[in-house]
């Protein structure tokens, strides 16, 4: 009898010891974590939010300069920087072929051109026909206009800057083989620059030029003033939207292919119900969604949103939060169910 009671005892400590006890119950992971202190801001509304629509920053006066026959690189003198005049040679491409083309042609032409002499001198004395004498002609008009194609083709082999200015880009490389159409190099003039951007259609019905707005551009705290200078009469078909140019300041102190966020108001906005906001670092993104983290109590719990248009520091929320919920900002390394405790009381 005691031998079985032992067995019995053995086998239940053996059951506990091999994973028998009752797993740990939901939650229990971030329940076990200390509370961590967060900070957090309250869901407000605003009748208006600016649209941040990306832009480039380029010069008004640029220039890529493009290869118009198959040739080599043989000499690029300037590099990206310097300074360059107008017609000053900024790329030369290898012409061997086209200065043997053009001697070709010359030698045609003067073949050409003292056959038609000969022809019409014999049509003076009657030793030659009309009709010779006219195909001469023909043969020698010809000719010429195909010395004037070599001369031409020849004229390729050689880049010169459009106007004064500096060297953007030098895309090509000494001893690349270049095709018609392949950028060799890139001039800018040193004039004012401009911020070109894509802009949906009911931003754009709201743009006047001359209107003012303000721009934001990588690497800078402050926004930097602009004036629209053109909008484009049509969309384009395929993507629906307006390109806008608009003209930087004097003395802003960007440079020419930054990265920028032009800020629009949206057209209408004011006009239907107001649009929840929330401070930007309030969000964060994972695997493609953006999320922000909900103060209910003590606990955090994570929330999946819909965003919008973006104005200063906050942005607009269009789905996933409620008026008056608390968020909780600069929320990395919470998970959902996380235990918080809110600086201030959440006030």
């Amino acid at each position: 009898m005691k031998t079985r009671e032992i067995a019995l005892i053995t086998a239940a400590v053996t059951a506990a010891a091999c994973g028998g006890a009752p797993a740990p119950a939901p939650g229990a992971a971030a329940a076990a974590r200390p509370a961590r202190n967060v900070s957090v801001a309250v869901v407000g509304t605003a009748d208006a939010v600016a649209l941040d629509v990306p832009g480039t920053v380029q010069a008004r006066q640029r220039a890529a300069l493009s290869a118009r026959i198959q040739a080599s690189v043989v000499e690029l003198p300037l590099r990206e920087g310097q300074r360059v005049e107008a017609g000053a040679v900024v790329a030369r491409l290898g012409d061997e072929a086209l200065r043997a083309a053009v001697q070709a042609a010359e030698a045609g032409a003067r073949a050409a051109e003292a056959d038609r002499q000969r022809f019409e001198a014999l049509a003076a004395t009657g030793a030659a026909t009309p009709r010779e004498k006219e195909m001469s002609e023909t043969r020698a008009a010809a000719a010429a206009a195909a010395v004037s194609a070599a001369r031409d083709a020849l004229s390729y082999a050689v880049l010169r800057a459009p106007f004064a200015g500096v060297v953007a880009q030098r895309p090509a490389r000494l001893g690349d083989v270049v095709g018609p159409g392949q950028t060799v190099i890139v001039v800018e003039g040193q004039g004012a620059l401009e911020v070109v951007a894509s802009v949906p259609a009911r931003a754009a019905a709201g743009l006047a030029v001359g209107q003012r707005l303000n721009l934001r551009v990588d690497g800078r705290a402050d926004a930097v003033g602009v004036r629209v200078a053109t909008v484009a009469p049509a969309a384009d078909p395929v993507t629906h939207r307006v390109e806008v140019k608009a003209d930087l300041e004097p003395g802003s102190g960007v440079r020419s292919g930054a990265f920028a966020r032009l800020e629009l108001p949206v057209a209408g906005a004011g006009s239907g119900p107001a649009r929840l906001t929330i401070p930007a670092n309030a969000l964060f993104e994972r695997g493609g969604l953006v999320g922000a983290f909900v103060a209910e109590g003590d606990v955090a719990r994570l929330r999946w949103v819909a965003v919008g248009a973006r104005s200063d520091e906050r942005v607009e929320v269009r789905a996933g939060l409620a008026a008056g919920e608390r968020v909780i900002v600069q929320p990395e390394g919470l998970a959902d169910g996380d235990r918080i405790v809110v600086a201030g009381g959440g006030q």
